[in-house]
């Protein structure tokens, strides 16, 4: 998820948080009668609220309001929904030529090694876009067996490599382990998140 999806996100819930918030509370203060509450409720002119689909500007201001909804739907369900991936990195350049690094190719050489790692069943790497920040996202499957703090040691020196790699820039590397629980007498083939290693390079 991008920042400004993620920021938007945060302030939609909110705005919607304390909407519910004072709504709630009014609503329990005209329960009880409290005098601020059914002052503010008798002010309410019906018949006028009432007339409004009558009125000349009724029309444009609902269509209005459903269009710009929409649109504003439509982004939010792109934003969060779209794939986060990202591509290339430029490491360096000058006036004739431009350096990158293919992040997806990096994060699936990565995966690549953890593989030969004793008892790693198999490894995935892609590379996304983590709310602004170039991100080698590896899951691995592994079986209950593994020496996870072997493992995490080997984590932390492709983090070194990778960080040698993208010469200082921004770049994290996130390895999640998944334990298959089918050693352990699990039903199914569905794994068990047993642990996160998240090293970053930036």
């Amino acid at each position: 998820m991008k920042r400004v999806t993620a920021a938007v996100d945060r302030l939609l819930v909110v705005v919607a948080g304390l909407a519910l918030i004072l709504g709630g509370a009014f609503a329990l203060a005209w329960y009880f009668e409290v005098p601020f509450a059914r002052t503010m409720l008798a002010r309410f002119d019906r018949d006028a609220l009432a007339d409004f689909p009558n009125q000349s500007w009724w029309q444009g201001v609902l269509a209005a309001t459903a269009v710009v909804g929409t649109v504003v739907a439509i982004a939010l369900l792109i934003g969060n929904l779209s794939p986060r991936r990202t591509g290339t990195l430029q490491i360096a350049s000058d006036e004739f030529l431009a350096v990158r690094v293919d992040l997806s190719a990096l994060a699936r050489g990565v995966a690549s090694e953890l593989t030969t790692f004793p008892e790693v069943l198999s490894a995935r790497g892609r590379a996304i876009d983590d709310r602004g920040t170039a991100t080698l996202a590896v899951t691995v499957r592994t079986t209950p067996h593994i020496d996870i703090d072997t493992f995490t040691r080997i984590v932390e020196r492709r983090a070194e490599f990778v960080a040698q790699t993208v010469e200082g820039h921004p770049v994290a590397l996130r390895v999640q382990v998944h334990v298959d629980g089918q050693g352990r007498g699990s039903t199914g083939s569905a794994s068990v998140a047993s642990a996160a290693v998240t090293a970053n390079t930036g």
